[in-house]
């Protein structure tokens, strides 16, 4: 195991005062605005285009499609290059495709297969530029600062998403789209400049690089020899179809169940990110835990509860403390995948096992299809239950399937 570095004063590199931690972590917060942003945008545009939950469900799922092809060699590259030139050309590209469709929205001439273009291409950059971020952040602190590290990554990652929802909300009510994608597509390119202020690779960068098929070639034997990885990639998978999918249905729940507008809408997707932080804040109160995996399988428990909770309510306060609740546990599975994928490779192959998440997530486009043909032929309640029931039986199923996991 590796030794936490250590900052020139002594103390772990994971203190928020170390001054590159601190640019990274505002690029982070800069970068999910603009995800916070593109949730609300993205969803309402195609919801208003085709007054159906089914297409807001292609959608989202052509926005995660990508991770299931590019998670491997996204991981693959960023073992090989530098993990900041990937962050800043990756998040430069999302700036300038924004920007586009904000010109597009202008003149009015985007349609729909514009809005689902652009959903699968900043899918592409999202999830290059997600492995990069995930496995710099370990370059910064090293293995005993990981946990915190990660989740202190996370909160920025929601404060940015949750102010990202309202201000799309607010942008989409006032000025329509043209000025929501435009807000995008400033908030990349502010990321992209904060990304070159980082100078340092991280002192728990790899001190050799493979060749890129090399490294392809040794990460296919790990994945053969180690069935931890191949554990919590089916696990992440599993995960992102039946629960993190839920995401779908937030702009008709919005309008034909809560009954409320484009604002509405940013308000309650601001609470999704508001519920990621406090999931984030959790874990970084959280001084020893005996069992990551045992943790892991309680908090997907909790993760089902939530959300068969949400099916069942008609007013916004209840649904917000659903939603809120739903995405405590949400982001508190992210930030424990990413942990036990990066821990159990060795450490030349973190932005591999980073990819390999990346991967796992890619199977969310099952979800976002299944839960968003499911709400159209029966309702948005019926979907959300069906399969926050089915989240609350993963836990049983991965213990006898996966019993490894009960020793992470």
């Amino acid at each position: 195991m590796m030794p936490s570095p250590t900052s020139p004063t002594g103390q772990p590199s994971w203190i928020p005062r170390e001054s590159a931690t601190l640019t990274l972590w505002l690029s982070t917060a800069v970068s999910q605005l603009s995800f916070g942003m593109q949730q609300v945008v993205l969803g309402w545009v195609v919801l208003a285009m085709t007054d159906s939950s089914a297409m807001v469900g292609v959608a989202f799922a052509l926005q995660m499609a990508p991770n299931l092809v590019v998670g491997f060699a996204a991981g693959a590259i960023s073992d090989r290059m530098d993990r900041r030139t990937l962050m800043r050309l990756s998040t430069m590209g999302m700036g300038i495709f924004a920007l586009a469709m904000a010109w597009g929205a202008w003149w009015d001439s985007i349609q729909v297969g514009h809005v689902l273009t652009y959903a699968a291409v900043m899918g592409v950059l999202r999830a290059v530029e997600t492995t990069a971020r995930q496995a710099y952040v370990y370059d910064l602190i090293g293995l005993q600062g990981a946990v915190r590290g990660l989740a202190f990554n996370a909160i920025a990652q929601r404060l940015g998403g949750a102010l990202g929802a309202l201000i799309a909300g607010w942008a989409l009510a006032s000025g329509g789209a043209s000025a929501a994608f435009l807000a995008i597509g400033l908030c990349f390119g502010f990321g992209t400049m904060l990304l070159y202020r980082l100078r340092s690779r991280g002192l728990a960068a790899a001190a050799t690089l493979e060749s890129l098929g090399q490294n392809v070639i040794t990460y296919v034997r790990e994945l053969r020899s180690n069935p931890i990885l191949r554990s919590l990639i089916i696990s992440t998978a599993i995960v992102e179809i039946i629960g993190f999918s839920h995401q779908t249905l937030l702009p008709v729940l919005a309008r034909d169940t809560l009954h409320l507008g484009a604002a509405g809408l940013g308000v309650i997707t601001s609470f999704r990110f508001v519920g990621g932080l406090l999931g984030a804040l959790w874990l970084t109160a959280v001084r020893r835990i005996s069992s990551h995996g045992i943790l892991l399988l309680i908090v997907l428990s909790l993760f089902g509860l939530g959300q068969i909770g949400l099916s069942q309510v008609t007013q916004w306060w209840l649904a917000v403390l659903c939603i809120i609740g739903i995405n405590v546990m949400a982001s508190a599975t992210d930030i424990l995948h990413q942990l036990l994928l990066q821990t159990h490779v060795p450490n030349a192959q973190r932005g591999r096992a980073i990819g390999s998440w990346i991967v796992g997530t890619g199977a969310a486009p099952l979800g976002h299809l299944e839960i968003g043909y499911l709400a159209g032929v029966t309702s948005v309640s019926t979907a959300l239950l069906i399969n926050g029931f089915a989240l609350l039986a993963l836990p049983l199923c991965l213990l006898w399937l996966m019993p490894q996991l009960r020793r992470l």
